[in-house]
């Protein structure tokens, strides 16, 4: 039984508060979509709605979460970025509580039959400046790729014709970042395959089926059972509906009609026998002369602007980094790795391997065990980490990690470097200590209400006396109880044109059990690199020192972290929702402690990153 509930835009967020609370962190909600009498739709940051929303409920409202309660709710934004039908969630929760059932959102998100909203192309994102309410116009792709603002092609031309200049690996590790559903990454073989005969570039039309299938979801229209991985029309269609669009019996037929199909346009020959709109097509005046993805604007589909999502797909594919594995020693090394090892001087540099210091020269590269790939990987170590060599076995150097584990790293991805390690690394150093919220932005409260922003500045006023005396330059963000907003925050760190951004907070959730201390950087920056490396030893220092919960280092688009221009890292030291580390996060031993591990941090970096 379907149930039909009016709910006022108090209740809805609630409600969507209630939904969020009992849902696992791989559909966390981002925002919220809400339609206007005027028939606009606005996007709203759920972030900024429960704080303003708090705000309301204490007397001081700031217009955010009131512009957004005039307004219908229509869609959830969830952190992979597709876009949920809200009345559908509504009706979903609904019917669960009739049954006494529990309703979790990851669970529905995950579901093959996920009811994505319709949107139209143009969206406005509110946002709160300087105490006004300001909006920004958002494009929203007809498929699953957003675009990006201030997105320049990195070509002026980008062929449909040529060899793959990505692996298939890469294309379905991509789709696996963007929550793609399953059977999307397991159509990706398919591609490179039918590449190989059509001599069309794969990861151009698997990001461009990424678009017209929100990566394997499908919208509705089209249903996964129909394989068709590109939105194909029949040739006798009228209109947009289902019965308008090709039906194939396989996916691998599915995927063989959207090579002919763009064949079509370029003007290459079909393989095997083409489906009834590729004759259409074919027909065309301008078929056999669309050569370039920019081309298919216009003739593809209607919008001028379709070619730019599958440009922005395709650098995402592109900037998608697989692991390297690290190739074998050769027989006669195979053969006698379990012999007792011979520790002769390295090839190259120091004659004494002691004073030797290499440092990572790939993304990421496996820290192992012993020397062979048989050997376990103990660690992944990032680019630019910095290992003391003790010893090497032909091609494999054993290495000292800053951490002081010892392993073995393949020297052909290292390179070698100078570590005459300076007695004092943080001198000279820029340093931006940015102290979570304040002002009349409390931050979390604790269960005896212990708020953040307290326990922020107390960190942060232990901490830079300790950089300052170490020769740093420090700037802070705030250094009393006053309100800074993140864009001003952003605006200290670059115009001071830091080194290093420390964002210093404690956690919270709905869970009291939730523990631990993480650490947040942003893995699709230009300092992603040098931000996880700064990210892992202040995480390893402080879990150290605190003794708590080590939940990891994580990536995140958290404002600070996306728009500041060199490394940066957001810290969590721990719940104050959790009532014992609230007790623990009260003490000023504790911020001293964790003012102390920081410092650590920050030094481990400036001395081990290259």
């Amino acid at each position: 039984m379907k149930m039909i509930i009016k709910f006022s835009s108090t209740i809805l967020l609630v409600v969507a508060i209630l939904l969020l609370i009992s849902s696992p962190v791989t559909a966390a909600v981002s925002g919220f979509v809400a339609k206007g009498d005027d028939g606009n739709f606005y996007e709203y940051s759920y972030d900024n709605l429960l704080d303003s929303y708090a705000l309301s409920i204490l007397g001081s409202p700031d217009g955010y979460y009131e512009d957004f309660a005039g307004k219908k709710s229509y869609a959830i934004l969830i952190s992979n970025g597709k876009y949920i039908e809200y009345n559908d969630i509504l009706d979903r929760y609904a019917s669960a509580l009739v049954k006494g059932e529990a309703f979790n959102l990851g669970e529905h998100a995950e579901k093959e039959k996920i009811k994505l909203a319709a949107l139209p192309s143009e969206i406005k994102v509110v946002i709160f400046n300087s105490g006004r309410i300001v909006y920004e116009l958002k494009k929203i792709a007809s498929g699953g790729v957003e675009e990006e603002p201030g997105y320049r092609p990195r070509r002026t031309k980008t062929p449909l014709v040529g060899s793959a200049e990505v692996s298939v690996e890469q294309a379905q590790k991509w789709a696996k970042s963007r929550e793609a559903h399953r059977r999307f990454i397991d159509i990706a073989p398919l591609y490179w395959e039918f590449a190989e005969k059509s001599g069309l570039r794969p990861e151009v039309l698997y990001a461009q089926s990424a678009m017209e299938t929100k990566f394997g979801e499908y919208d509705g229209t089209v249903p996964p059972e129909y394989n068709n991985w590109a939105g194909l029309k029949i040739a006798e269609e009228n209109g947009d509906s289902r019965e308008n669009h090709e039906v194939f019996s396989t996916p691998e037929e599915g995927v063989r009609a959207h090579f002919n199909h763009l064949s079509a346009y370029v003007g290459l020959k079909p393989i095997g026998e083409p489906h009834g709109r590729y004759h259409l097509v074919a027909e065309q005046p301008w078929a056999g002369s669309v050569f370039y993805v920019e081309d298919l604007s216009g003739k593809w589909t209607p919008s001028e602007d379709y070619h730019i999502y599958i440009l922005i797909a395709l650098d995402q594919i592109f900037d998608t980094e697989l692991e390297k594995e690290i190739p074998g020693p050769d027989d006669n090394d195979d053969q006698n790795k379990n012999e007792p090892e011979s520790e002769t001087k390295p090839k190259t540099g120091s004659n004494n391997p002691d004073k030797r210091h290499v440092a990572v020269d790939v993304s990421v590269l496996h820290f192992r065990g012993g020397p062979s790939t048989d050997d376990e990987i103990l660690e992944r170590l990032t680019l630019g980490t910095v290992l003391k060599v003790t010893a090497n076995q032909s091609e494999w150097l054993k290495v000292i990690t800053p951490e002081g584990k010892n392993g073995w790293v393949h020297g052909d991805y290292v390179r070698e470097v100078d570590m005459d390690l300076p007695e004092n690394p943080l001198k000279g150093k820029i340093i931006v200590i940015d102290p979570g919220h304040g002002g009349s932005d409390p931050g979390a409260t604790g269960v005896t209400g212990l708020r953040e922003k307290v326990v922020n500045l107390s960190v942060a006023k232990e901490l830079i006396p300790l950089l300052e005396l170490a020769g740093a330059d420090v700037v802070t963000t705030r250094s009393g109880d006053h309100t800074v907003s993140n864009r001003a925050r952003v605006e200290i760190a670059n115009k001071a044109k830091a080194d290093l951004y420390l964002s210093i907070h404690a956690n919270a959730y709905s869970n009291p059990d939730s523990n631990g201390t993480e650490t947040y950087y942003w893995s699709k920056g230009e300092n992603a690199h040098a931000s996880r490396f700064l990210a892992h030893q202040l995480q390893r220092e402080v879990t150290s020192v605190l003794g708590l919960r080590d939940r990891g280092v994580k990536s995140s688009n958290f404002y600070v972290l996306t728009n500041t221009i060199m490394s940066a890292v957001l810290v969590e030291i721990g719940f104050l929702t959790n009532p014992e580390e609230e007790e623990l996060l009260s003490k000023p031993v504790t911020h001293r402690e964790t003012a102390e591990a920081m410092y650590e941090g920050l030094k481990a970096y400036f001395l081990y990153y290259r």
